[in-house]
């Protein structure tokens, strides 16, 4: 049976009997008590609030990329209390999500896996999803971004603890043009947005940014039978396929933004200011996820390049 015709109880199943024996790498404690509290009926403000002041680490980069070039702002944040107030709770709680999980998601013992340009690739689409939902009018562009942001983290985490299967698929994919995720479907019958998914309900992320992650491998008419038409899950569908870092593509980008038009009414007339928007962001907040930065350079190149003609 085809991957995307498959319901999503065979693929708990699925996933239930392949990793019965895989451990899981652990959210932080504050990251959970984050998360129950934003998964609450009552979820409070001033109790998120406390939970990330009361987490140096967090606080500190909360505070750090508020206080960055990206926002401009005149005078300096130091209050958790201050940066919720400027920024709003949705986007706090994404910056807070983000970083966590870049802390909590494994380095891979392999040589195949690129730290950085994983996480190039994995904000530049996230950066994108968020502005494609802006552009849109689809769904909260905070929840599009944070959603591509958790999309893909199956994959350093199932080479991690999961290489004696998924090595080999990696691996080729690797060394050939062909997507990850075709590649996943034909040697293993499911691909990493099924597993981020599967991770993700897990960790009790919350249900509505698990099927929006697990969903952005797959085509818009499977999204709508879904039931999410109306959510962040097409602009992230449409974000997930800027090519690589390591696989710059033209024909990808010019499929990148076909489907874009047709699936978000965003014509390719708005794309050169698209570009402009994430090379921008990225180039700003670069810092306060340490990256360099020069891995997304080509692939903003070849989406410029592309959207200019």
């Amino acid at each position: 049976m085809d991957v995307a015709t498959r319901g999503p109880g065979t693929f708990k199943d699925d996933f239930a009997a392949a990793f019965r024996t895989v451990k899981l790498p652990v959210l932080p404690a504050a990251v959970s008590r984050l998360l129950a509290e934003v998964n609450s009926p009552e979820a409070e403000v001033g109790n998120i609030e406390r939970i990330i002041a009361a987490e140096p680490l967090i606080s500190a980069k909360v505070l750090r990329t508020i206080n960055s070039s990206h926002f401009a702002l005149r005078t300096t944040v130091t209050s958790i209390r201050h940066a919720v107030a400027l920024l709003g709770l949705d986007r706090i709680r994404s910056i807070v999500l983000s970083y966590a999980v870049l802390e909590s998601v494994p380095h891979p013992p392999t040589s195949l896996f690129k730290h950085e340009a994983f996480w190039s690739d994995t904000l530049l689409r996230s950066l994108l999803a968020r502005i494609l939902s802006r552009r849109s009018g689809i769904g909260d562009e905070e929840e599009a971004f944070t959603a591509m942001m958790l999309a893909d983290i199956s994959v350093p985490v199932l080479l991690t603890v999961y290489a004696d299967v998924y090595l080999s698929v990696f691996a080729r994919w690797s060394g050939q043009p062909n997507e990850l995720a075709q590649l996943e479907r034909d040697h293993v019958g499911w691909d990493h947005a099924m597993a981020s998914a599967w991770i993700l309900e897990k960790w009790e992320f919350p249900p509505a940014l698990v099927a929006i992650a697990g969903a952005h491998n797959s085509s818009a008419e499977q999204i709508r039978r879904q039931g999410l038409a109306n959510t962040v899950a097409l602009p992230v569908m449409v974000a997930s396929l800027l090519p690589s870092a390591l696989k710059p593509d033209a024909a990808r980008c010019r499929n990148l933004i076909r489907v874009a038009r047709k699936e978000l009414n965003i014509a390719p007339p708005a794309w050169p200011a698209i570009h402009d928007q994430v090379r921008e962001s990225f180039g700003a907040i670069c810092t306060e996820f340490d990256l360099a930065g020069h891995l997304a350079l080509e692939v903003l190149n070849v989406l410029r390049e592309t959207a200019n003609h």
